[in-house]
């Protein structure tokens, strides 16, 4: 990866902060750290003040750093769904970036009456006709500024450079393709489980084509939202038959529940390792959280692998 620089990846959620930090060394890439701490108290990040979320989040790091000391000083941020408005959007590939933005911005106000669109950093990602979706749309993420200058100030208290702020889902995409090369062949899904939230990405040939969030009611939406997802008329070239390869990963999945959803939704689910392609620091052998938890890592090492 030219242009790499050591990396701390970040993953916050209501319950804890975990971290992966990859390092270059000599010419080797070297996953140094993997580590989580649950907060003392559950976090909310959209109501609680910046006082308390940087309170916990310092607390967390703290306890981090005492059992390991951080050698990287660039850090990235993978933030959880409730934070995000996330749309799928036809776009006019003739206009410039700014009327884009300017156009998805007004979008979103009328989809999401309850934001101020002038509060929000918007990104987004073209997705160009292709044989899946046959017209210009672009996936559209949001994220209000407050949450981004709470980490920076996060980032400025402890000496650390923030280079990079992610939805979980797109971060733990990005080890996705560093790390599984089934995931370039053809169609492929990914779905992500976090809390009371569910999301779906579709990719063709590693490039992500569609994005959907859902806030569960309870575990049996998971089988419904998949499936209208898979038999939705709004893409109906977005099918069970041209998928080339599935892949789950999210917090705290078991091999039943995993074993579950392959069985109800007949879909041959991989649960994949983000560090499978990254030489450890053997002292990791003995960190079940590399070897028993990888997964729930993904996004953390996904952020922690992003170059631009």
């Amino acid at each position: 990866m030219q242009g790499f620089e050591n990396h701390l990846g970040f993953t916050v959620s209501s319950s804890k902060l975990q971290i992966v930090e990859i390092i270059q060394n000599e010419d080797q890439f070297v996953l140094e750290n993997v580590d989580e701490v649950f907060f003392n108290e559950l976090l909310n990040l959209e109501s609680d003040k910046e006082t308390r979320i940087s309170a916990l989040l310092q607390g967390a790091l703290d306890e981090i750093i005492i059992k390991r000391p951080l050698r990287s000083n660039n850090a990235s941020f993978s933030l959880p769904f409730e934070l995000f408005r996330i749309a799928q959007i036809p776009y006019d590939n003739t206009l410039l970036h700014q009327d884009l933005v300017e156009e998805f911005r007004w979008e979103l106000s009328l989809m999401f009456p309850d934001i101020n669109p002038g509060d929000m950093v918007i990104q987004y990602l073209e997705v160009d006709k292709n044989k899946v979706i046959e017209i210009n749309t672009a996936i559209v993420i949001a994220l209000s500024r407050k949450f981004i200058q709470i980490i920076k100030n996060f980032c400025d208290r402890n000496r650390l450079k923030l280079k990079f702020i992610d939805n979980i889902h797109l971060a733990s995409e990005r080890a996705l393709s560093v790390m599984n090369p089934v995931y370039e062949k053809g169609l492929a899904l990914s779905m992500f489980l976090s809390g009371r939230n569910i999301s779906l990405i579709f990719s063709l040939h590693g490039k992500p084509i569609y994005f959907k969030v859902l806030s569960l009611n309870d575990a049996t939406d998971i089988i419904k939202f998949v499936t209208d997802e898979l038999n939705s008329n709004q893409y109906p070239n977005i099918r069970r038959d041209l998928l080339e390869s599935a892949f789950i990963c999210g917090e705290e999945l078991s091999s039943s529940m995993i074993n579950t959803l392959r069985e109800k939704l007949d879909l041959p689910f991989i649960q994949f390792n983000p560090f499978a392609k990254i030489k450890p620091n053997p002292r990791l052998f003995e960190n079940h959280y590399f070897s028993e938890k990888f997964n729930s890592f993904s996004p953390a090492a996904g952020i922690a692998l992003r170059l631009a």
